[in-house]
């Protein structure tokens, strides 16, 4: 008896796995915040207003946009790397945020993306990017020699 209900205790387990959403979460979202910093780093200014939720004020969001790109290289993403999601409701609304890891020569940019629900339109609400240096690289973003 006790035999059968580990097993179904394991099965249990492996189908909640199963169903399990990824790091990426909502395909769509993800690949909206990939949009957008790719907006940023390719100075598509209004591109990236465009995607930007009717409670941010454009001139206030283009007036911090050459502090943005000061941490984000400029020229083609990579590929990130997700970090994670949460979508979650309150009685301000519907909100999905999302955190991507973009690896460069000489640093590392994070981005979380915070999507608000306007009606039926996923827009964004907050952007948030940040960097750190790698440990190896130079000032010139070249990678040191080890020693």
């Amino acid at each position: 008896m006790q035999r059968r209900q580990v097993i179904g205790l394991l099965a249990v387990f492996g189908l909640a796995a199963c169903s399990m959403p990824g790091l990426d979460g909502n395909d769509e979202r993800a690949a909206e915040a990939r949009a957008l910093y790719a907006d940023l780093v390719m100075g598509r200014d209004d591109a990236l207003l465009a995607r930007m939720a009717s409670i941010n004020d454009p001139d206030t969001v283009r007036a911090q946009l050459p502090m943005m790109r000061r941490i984000a290289p400029a020229g083609p993403a990579p590929e990130p790397r997700s970090l994670g999601w949460r979508a979650f409701s309150g009685t301000n609304g519907q909100r999905y945020a999302i955190a991507h890891e973009y690896e460069y020569p000489d640093r590392f940019v994070n981005t979380d993306t915070v999507f608000l629900k306007e009606g039926e339109v996923w827009r964004v609400e907050g952007f948030n990017v940040n960097s750190r240096a790698k440990a190896d690289a130079t000032a010139t973003g070249e990678p040191v020699a080890p020693a």
